[in-house]
């Protein structure tokens, strides 16, 4: 994952028959490389790189990449910011050409609004975005896998409470029943519903009687995740916002569930809800002005399954730096990571930021059995590798990007990034095959540019395995 340009830009694409007596392994133009299709006999070659669509690229709005039993479903903004989804069925006889809809919602200047999009149990579609303390948002398909049947609902549970919604996200269950979640109300004063939906009666309650996680009309939470772990549990973090500006965010918390409804501390003890500032469980009790990034705390877990929290905060020296905290025994440890002398990240601002510093991606264990703790600095990827007993740093520094060069090829050499996503496999598992990418501005706090961008290509990759 990531001018001038007037009107709107339509990609008409079609399915084209190769001819018979062409050979499996032809190329389809100079520059797109292309591979036969094994798992049926047909007459067209499935290539590694294709074109979608032209989008968006005046400020960065994450788009959504999905698969469900072969449907391959993308939502995002076209060229002309309408809201657009795309679906196919994998190993069509006709080569799997992709199905568009476009719907009438259109994208502003906000890059909070990005859009979501699922398939429930019977392959109904569900579409919804463009929410950045808006009205609620939202399609349905009348019909399986067809976004041509997709129309537009106006509620989901309860009107009064889906008029000022934020961060929506589509979800499953432990139990692969499909979830919705969204903020109500503003960044310095929001509560969090979860929605349920019953794909056999085709609607939406409410998950718990109250919302799972409130402000309590004072301050803004902001959590991550639920991430199933392999404990069985649903991990949540989550931070603490006093004011729109983002440098109020304080208290790294946490929180986890077996079934998203009765919630706990990590040394068990049952939380009550709505979960508010003085029941959580705080990882790292990081005050006010403290350097915490709100949404950038991935959850991983090390050989044990002990949780892992990544996150960044100003050390002792009011530098930027990337931390690491362990749930051991009844505690939580923290330990500072990278050791950067130079870097300051500056947070008293509002709107969605163009900021240096991201841990965007969850810990892990390498083969050697040591955790890997990584970030972007500056677009440029850090990784360090920890002792996994003590978690002190063995190595660290900038490495190359893990995205394959059948992907970067297409970075225009601009000062426009990449952004990649990978497809969720059944919505829940990132893809190692297929991969969405596009070029979009950093965000611009929400703000009009002097001048609009070109369009960007949509494409989709797939990586031979």
């Amino acid at each position: 994952m990531n001018y001038l340009y007037f009107g709107a830009s339509l990609i008409c694409l079609t399915a084209c028959q190769a001819s018979t007596t062409t050979p499996p392994s032809a190329t389809t133009s100079e520059n797109v490389k292309s591979t036969s299709v094994s798992a049926q006999e047909t007459n067209v070659a499935r290539p590694l790189n294709e074109a979608i669509d032209h989008v968006w690229a005046g400020q960065r709005v994450w788009f959504d990449f999905v698969e469900q039993n072969n449907y391959q479903m993308i939502a995002y903004y076209d060229a002309s910011r309408q809201m657009s989804v795309a679906v196919r069925k994998m190993n069509d006889v006709n080569g799997a050409p992709w199905s568009y809809h476009k719907v009438p919602s259109w994208l502003g200047w906000d890059a909070h609004n990005k859009v979501e999009v699922a398939f429930d149990k019977n392959g109904v579609i569900h579409l919804v975005g463009n929410l950045h303390t808006n009205k609620l948002v939202y399609f349905r398909s009348s019909s399986p896998y067809d976004p041509r049947t997709l129309e537009q609902v106006d509620m989901m549970v309860k009107s009064s409470v889906e008029q000022r919604m934020t961060y929506p996200e589509f979800f499953q269950d432990p139990d692969g029943g499909l979830i919705f979640k969204y903020r109500d109300g503003s960044s310095g004063q929001g509560r969090w519903f979860y929605n349920r939906w019953d794909a056999d009666t085709n609607k939406w309650s409410h998950l718990h009687e109250t919302v799972l996680l409130s402000g309590e009309d004072v301050r803004g939470v902001y959590p991550l995740g639920p991430v199933l772990g392999p404990d069985g549990y649903a991990h949540m973090t989550f931070t603490w916002r006093e004011t729109p500006i983002a440098s109020s965010n304080h208290d790294l918390s946490y929180a986890r569930s077996r079934d998203l409804i009765e919630w706990e501390r990590a040394d068990g003890t049952p939380i009550s809800l709505p979960i508010v500032l003085g029941t959580g469980d705080i990882i790292d009790p990081i005050p006010e002005h403290g350097g915490l990034l709100n949404g950038r705390h991935p959850i991983g877990f090390d050989s044990q399954n002990r949780v892992l929290v990544s996150y960044q905060k100003y050390n002792n020296k009011n530098l930027s730096q990337v931390y690491i905290a362990r749930r051991e025994n009844d505690k939580w440890v923290v330990k500072q990571v990278s050791n950067w002398d130079d870097l300051y990240v500056d947070l008293d601002k509002s709107g969605a930021l163009d900021l240096p510093l991201l841990t965007n991606d969850p810990a892990s264990v390498n083969s050697n059995g040591n955790i890997v703790v990584s970030a972007l600095l500056r677009d440029k990827r850090w990784e360090w590798i920890l002792d996994h007993d003590n978690l002190s740093v063995i190595s660290g520094g900038e490495v190359k990007s893990g995205l394959s060069d059948a992907i970067t090829q297409f970075d225009i050499k601009n000062e426009i990034p990449l952004r990649v996503i990978p497809m969720m496999e059944d919505q829940t598992r990132k893809s190692s095959e297929f991969y969405l990418s596009w070029e979009a501005m950093q965000p611009n706090r929400d703000q009009a540019r002097e001048n609009i961008p070109p369009a960007s290509t949509l494409r989709v990759h797939r990586i031979p395995q």
